[in-house]
C-alpha cells in the first residue's frame, strides 16, 4: 500500500491512478481483468498435461457444457438465443475438431452466442493463468477518447515504456494494418457482448494480443502530429490487484483498487482507518472490474453503521442460492454493515467509468441508492451477473456461467444499463495529453460542495 503523496500532486498524477493497468482478456465477476491482450501460455511441460483429448472426451465435453447452460443459466429465454438450434449447430463442428485448441477455442465461441460478459469457457491453461494471476501483455492500455484509439497508460516496467511510448498517444497502425482494420476484424470474429461497453473492452483488449515474447510494430501519432513507429515485446505481466491512496489539495482522501480481491480487504480498512477523519473520500473505482462477493461485503460494511440493505438479486428458479461466492445470505437480499463495525462516516464520491463492472458495479449501486455516496464519471460496464461456481470439465477446462442476476437496493437492473453517475464527467484527448484527470477534478470539487452544505447551518428555527 502506497502512504499518501503530497497534496499538490494528486490531480496530475491521477491518470495513473486512473488507467493503472491490470491484466486480462474478460470481465470478471470474481477479479479485475480488463486490460489483458491475451493470458500468459503454461511452460510447455504443463500444455502436454492437456493437450491430447479423445474425439469422445470432446463430445461428451460439449454435451456436459451445453447442458450445464440449458438448466442452470439465470435466464430462461438465454438472452433471445435458440440454445436447442445452437447445440444442433455447435456438434457437428465438435465431430470436426482435430485437436484440443480448435476445440477450447469453438466452446469459447459457443458461450459467447449468450452476450454475456460472465459467461465463457476457459481452456485449461486459461484457468491456471487466471489461478496464477499472471498474463501476457503489451504493457500499454488502449481506449476510444474522442473517437480515437488513445493510449491511457504505460506500465512502468515494461518494453512499451522503454521505447518512448506515452499516454495520449493516437495508435494508427498495429503490425502496418490500420487500427480501424484491425478493429473491424476482432468485431467480426466475436458476438457482442453484455453491451456495447463490454464489446470494446473485449476488441481494444484483443488490438494488442499475442504470444509471449514477439513483437508487435506500431505506429502512433504524438500531441504534435508527428508520427512515431516502434516495436514492442509482449511480457507476460503480474495480473494481481493493488490499491493506491493519495490526498487531494483539498484535503480529500483518494482511494484507488482495481479489483475486490481477499488481498484487497486488509489493505483497504488500513487504508481507511487512515483516512478516518479526512472531511472527504474519493473511492477510484474507474479500472475496477469486480471481484468476490466475500470481499464486497466487508469493505461496504466499513461505511455504514447498522445493518442496510445494499443488494437485491435473482436466479432462474426464483429462490436464492443458501450460499453465494462464501457468503451466506437473506432470501433474494444482500445486507452490509452493523454496529460498531463503521470506519468512515464522512461524504464519499464513488468514480466510475465503462471499464467499471460486476461487484464494482453493486458496490456503487448500494452506496448510491442507500445516499451514502455520490457518483461521478461516465456510465459504468452494465455487466453485473454473478457467478455461481466454477464448473470444471474433464481434460481441465472451466465453464463459468451466470446464475445470478443483481438488482439495487430501489430495484434497479444492473446488467445492460449499469451505473448511471449523478454527475457526468468524461475525460477528453487534450486532458490526457496535459495529465490532467477531469474526473478526479471534479469529484473533489463536489466533495468540497457537501462538506460546506454539511456545515452551513440550517435556517430552520
Amino acid at each position: 500500500m502506497h502512504g499518501p503523496r503530497s497534496s499538490t500532486t494528486v490531480l496530475k498524477l491521477g491518470l495513473a491512478l486512473v488507467f493503472a493497468l491490470t491484466l486480462t482478456s474478460a470481465i470478471s465477476a470474481r477479479a479485475s481483468r480488463t486490460d489483458l491482450a491475451s493470458r500468459a501460455e503454461p511452460a510447455s511441460s504443463e500444455t502436454l498435461r492437456f493437450r491430447h483429448l479423445s474425439l469422445k472426451t470432446r463430445q461428451e465435453v460439449f454435451e456436459r457444457i451445453w447442458k450445464d447452460i440449458d438448466e442452470h443459466y439465470y435466464d430462461r429465454s438465454f438472452n433471445g438465443v435458440d440454445w436447442k438450434e445452437v447445440h444442433a449447430r455447435y456438434k457437428p463442428l465438435v465431430d470436426a475438431t482435430n485437436d484440443d485448441g480448435e476445440f477450447y477455442a469453438l466452446m469459447s465461441r459457443m458461450t459467447g452466442e449468450l452476450h454475456d460478459a460472465h459467461t465463457r469457457f476457459n481452456s485449461p491453461e486459461q484457468w491456471r493463468n487466471f489461478k496464477k494471476q499472471q498474463g501476457v501483455g503489451s504493457g500499454l492500455s488502449l481506449d476510444e477518447i474522442d473517437g480515437k484509439v488513445v493510449v491511457t497508460a504505460i506500465r512502468p516496467d515494461s518494453n512499451a515504456a522503454h521505447v518512448g511510448i506515452e499516454p495520449g498517444m493516437i495508435l494508427l497502425t498495429v503490425d502496418g494494418k490500420p487500427v480501424e482494420e484491425r478493429i473491424d476484424e476482432i468485431e467480426n470474429a466475436k458476438a457482442a457482448s453484455s453491451t456495447s461497453r463490454a464489446t470494446r473492452i473485449f476488441t481494444y483488449s484483443r488490438l494488442l494480443a499475442g504470444p509471449t515474447d514477439t513483437e508487435v510494430k506500431l505506429e502512433f501519432e504524438r500531441a504534435d502530429g508527428s508520427r512515431f513507429q516502434t516495436e514492442v515485446r509482449r511480457q507476460i505481466y503480474s495480473a494481481a490487484p493493488n490499491l493506491a491512496t493519495d490526498t487531494t489539495p483539498s484535503g480529500n482522501a483518494y482511494i484507488r483498487f482495481d479489483g475486490f480481491q481477499p488481498s484487497i480487504t486488509k489493505e483497504f480498512r488500513q487504508a481507511l482507518e487512515r483516512f478516518r477523519n479526512s472531511p472527504g473520500l474519493i473511492v477510484d473505482l474507474r479500472r475496477n472490474g469486480g471481484g468476490d462477493l466475500g470481499v464486497l461485503v466487508p469493505i461496504a460494511g466499513y461505511f455504514f453503521d447498522k445493518k442496510t440493505l445494499f443488494a437485491k438479486d435473482e436466479t432462474r428458479s426464483g429462490k436464492p442460492l443458501s450460499e453465494f461466492a462464501g457468503v451466506l445470505r437473506l432470501p433474494l437480499d444482500l445486507y452490509v454493515g452493523r454496529s460498531g463495525d463503521q470506519i468512515y462516516s464522512g461524504p464519499v464520491v464513488i468514480l466510475m467509468g465503462s471499464h467499471s463492472a460486476s461487484s464494482s458495479e453493486v458496490f456503487a449501486a448500494g452506496m448510491q441508492d442507500s445516499q451514502r455516496a455520490r457518483v461521478v464519471g461516465s456510465q459504468s460496464c452494465g455487466c453485473v451477473l454473478g457467478i455461481a461456481k466454477p464448473r470444471f470439465m474433464k481434460g481441465g477446462g472451466v465453464l463459468e456461467m451466470s446464475e445470478v442476476l443483481w438488482f439495487s437496493p430501489k430495484g434497479r437492473r444492473l446488467e445492460g444499463t449499469g451505473i448511471l453517475p449523478d454527475q457526468m464527467v468524461v475525460p477528453t484527448l487534450k486532458s490526457l495529453q496535459a495529465n490532467e484527470d477531469p474526473v478526479l477534478q471534479a469529484a473533489d470539487q463536489a466533495l468540497v460542495h457537501m462538506i460546506a452544505s454539511a456545515r452551513r447551518p440550517s435556517n430552520r428555527l
